[in-house]
């Protein structure tokens, strides 16, 4: 089997499966349900910094920062 033959019976097959899998219905109830705020998303402990800081010129500083 040359490839170009390889790829156009690949694609054709391709095509179909994907025609049938878009047509065919699916009942909600197959569909997993995803939960709001999951386990492994959800974080107790929050941060009481902020996530960025920001740069300020020596200027804005107090005399006893010193860079």
């Amino acid at each position: 089997m040359n490839a170009r033959k390889f790829v156009s019976v690949s694609s054709v097959i391709l095509a179909g499966w994907l025609g049938a899998t878009f047509l065919k219905e699916v009942p909600a109830q197959r569909y997993p349900k995803l939960d709001k705020r999951p386990e492994t998303a959800a974080s107790r402990k929050t941060s009481e910094s902020p996530a960025l800081t920001t740069y300020s010129p020596a200027s804005d500083l107090p005399p006893s920062v010193s860079r």
